[in-house]
């Protein structure tokens, strides 16, 4: 078996498409900004992070010089014979340099030991130490020359000097130089120191560690960007410290990544300059990596690139969200125009033509649409539609219907179905043609239109018009399980719809309708030729209900159906039996009955009066049955008809093997 996809909307279809080729286009050129953002940012970010790289490194090394300026100025004030210590304390006190540098310490060659301490940047102690260490503080002034009481000293009045590496080093030196200070002199934390030796000792200026990171913090690094200096080995030697909000901790996990590609580089390549973009958590980072020419250090400058992009990313989610909220609306117009003016229409012309499918053409209206090709299309199927409506009124709607939608053609043949057929006709009609001339031809049409629509409403097929009688059954095209029942609402209709007319003074009303119905097999399809076709029934089912039609004027009764019919009838339509005949064509002998009206009717003295009339009349007690009947033979046909046979049947004694039977020879 076939996969058949599942079918979709005409109006879902169109929104697919056009938002489709919205979405596609807005992709392309999305992405294609995107890209081109992306790359303009990369090179922004590539910009930004290289000039402040430079600025930091620019700012770093004129500290160094700043540094390495005053420890010379202060070597060489010292090489002067008649400046005094005091006096260096002071120039050191009142420089702008100072603030950089946390100790400055001369050694003597008899290692005694003074030496300038910084504890904050605008203040400066001055101490002297014997060669153990035991220290003294001289004095101690603000940066403003202004005397200061002088304080505890740190490390218990011990300074840590001798012993350490720096020193010996420094004794050798031919220029100055910047060594590794293994502890500052408080015993604190560790440095670096720029080195020279004087005519009165090594003069050393200390940078710790803390001072270190103060003075990266001084220098910008953007507004979340912090500085580091990496070892050669890749570990965190110093990081920034600075005023305000404390950096990102992330940055200690970006400055380890970035230490990792400085440990990975070959020896060769320690001192080179380089940037890089590091992903870490997931997010991205600009680091720029420069030499500080001391022991393999890199100084590293690390900028998340959020801070450069965050108003770009930001950019983006507003074109993002301007994108989503212009194909919504996109979708929304495009859904409403398609269903409106496109979707709906051909939706409800296909309805149409589902319509057309089963038949049912007079339900079919004109759908005017601003698109000339809908309108078109409606138009020509509602002409179709008319077009077949009329074709529909000369043969049976229902053949149509399954023709059509079963896909068979109309070609000659039958088959032998159970029908229930319905033979009605005027009495009468015959002499008021004679009266009435051409004019008869409206009351006819009525009367036709009266029976055709009874029948139709309770599904019948009207086979055909007979001048003014009309032939109809049940059973075929479609099966119908209640056909009998049907036929007899049908006729009851017919006779209500004659009585109705009478009652407006209607000339139909001076007519009497005579019905005759009978159930049984028959032969129904098409019969004719190739040329011309009539759907019909044939059979003695037919010929049977015909003659019911007949004996309607014999007993003076409106509707007349034979035992097969009341049987399938029997509880929703109350009659009564009124003779058995044997009709023209047929040797078996017919129960016929009238219909009194449905289920819900009451039966009336009358009918129960000819009731049993009727069971006299057959035991041959023919002058009771005709005292019976005689009472209302003026008001009631059968009791008339009833009270004259027996009458006859007295006047002319039947013989011994008589059976209450009438033989209507003719048709």
């Amino acid at each position: 078996m076939r996969y058949l996809p599942k079918k979709i909307g005409l109006g879902s279809a169109i929104v697919a498409v056009v938002l489709g080729g919205v979405i596609v286009s807005s992709l392309l050129v999305h992405v294609t900004w995107w890209r081109t953002a992306r790359v303009v940012s990369d090179d922004l970010v590539d910009t930004l992070s290289s000039g402040i790289t430079r600025n930091v490194r620019r700012s770093w090394w004129d500290r160094v010089i700043d540094v390495q300026s005053l420890t010379q100025t202060v070597g060489d004030l010292l090489d002067e014979a008649e400046v005094s210590l005091e006096t260096v304390t002071v120039v050191l006190t009142a420089s702008r340099y100072a603030g950089a540098i946390k100790w400055m310490v001369l050694v003597g060659p008899d290692g005694s030991i003074v030496a300038a301490e910084h504890p904050t940047p605008d203040t400066v102690r001055l101490i002297r130490a014997t060669a153990d260490g035991t220290a003294t503080i001289l004095e101690a002034m603000h940066r403003s020359g202004e005397s200061m009481a002088p304080g505890e000293l740190p490390a218990g009045d011990r300074l840590v000097v001798h012993g350490q590496g720096w020193v010996e080093a420094a004794a050798t030196l031919d220029q100055p130089r910047w060594l590794d200070v293994e502890v500052t002199p408080d015993g604190n934390e560790r440095g670096i120191a720029y080195v020279m030796t004087t005519q009165r000792g090594v003069l050393a200026s200390i940078l710790g560690y803390d001072r270190f990171a103060s003075l990266l913090g001084s220098i910008p690094v953007a507004e979340t960007g912090r500085s580091y200096v990496l070892g050669p080995d890749g570990r965190i030697v110093i990081k920034s410290v600075r005023d305000g909000p404390e950096p990102m901790a992330e940055l200690d996990a970006v400055a380890r990544a970035a230490g990792e590609r400085i440990a990975a580089r070959p020896a060769a390549g320690l001192n080179i300059e380089e940037k890089a973009r590091l992903w870490v958590d997931g997010e991205r980072y600009a680091v720029g990596l420069t030499p500080l020419w001391f022991q393999g250090w890199q100084l590293a400058i690390i900028i998340p690139e959020a801070e450069f992009l965050d108003e770009i990313d930001r950019t983006i989610l507003r074109v993002v969200l301007g994108l989503a909220f212009f194909l919504f609306t996109a979708g929304v117009i495009v859904a409403v125009f398609a269903r409106r003016f496109i979707a709906d229409p051909v939706g409800r012309i296909a309805d149409d033509l589902r319509l057309v499918e089963h038949f049912e053409l007079e339900e079919i209206p004109h759908r005017p649409s601003i698109i000339a090709e809908i309108d078109r299309l409606s138009a020509a199927i509602r002409g179709m539609a008319a077009g077949l409506a009329d074709f529909g009124k000369f043969i049976p709607l229902e053949l149509v219907r399954s023709l059509v939608t079963g896909g068979h053609r109309a070609e000659p043949g039958g088959e032998r179905r159970e029908l229930t057929v319905l033979f009605a006709d005027l009495a009468g009609f015959t002499s008021l043609s004679e009266r009435l001339g051409d004019k008869v031809v409206p009351i006819v049409s009525s009367y036709l239109e009266l029976a055709s629509g009874a029948v139709e409403e309770e599904g019948g097929t009207v086979d055909k018009f007979i001048g003014d009688a009309v032939m109809a059954f049940w059973g075929a095209p479609l099966r119908i399980d209640d056909q009998a029942l049907r036929a007899c609402r049908a006729a009851l209709a017919i006779a209500a719809g004659m009585d109705a007319a009478a009652a407006r003074g209607e000339p139909l009303g001076e007519l009497r309708v005579r019905v005759g119905l009978h159930t049984g097999p028959a032969i129904v399809g098409n019969v004719g030729s190739a040329r011309r076709l009539n759907y019909t029934a044939l059979g003695d089912t037919v010929n049977l209900a015909s003659r019911l039609e007949s004996v309607n004027k014999i007993y003076g009764t409106k509707i007349l159906l034979s035992a097969e019919t009341r049987k399938q009838t029997e509880g929703a339509i109350l009659t009564r039996e009124i003779d058995a005949v044997t009709v023209y064509g047929r040797k078996e002998p017919v129960r016929i009955y009238e219909i009194i009206g449905r289920a819900d009717a009451e039966t009336s003295t009358l009918h129960r009066s000819y009731a049993e009339a009727l069971a006299l009349y057959r035991e041959r007690r023919l002058a009771e049955a005709r005292d019976l009947v005689q009472v209302q033979a003026e008001k009631d046909g059968p009791s008339r008809w009833l009270a004259a046979r027996c009458i006859e049947l007295e006047a002319n004694p039947p013989a011994p093997d008589w059976q209450p039977v009438t033989n209507l020879d003719s048709k």
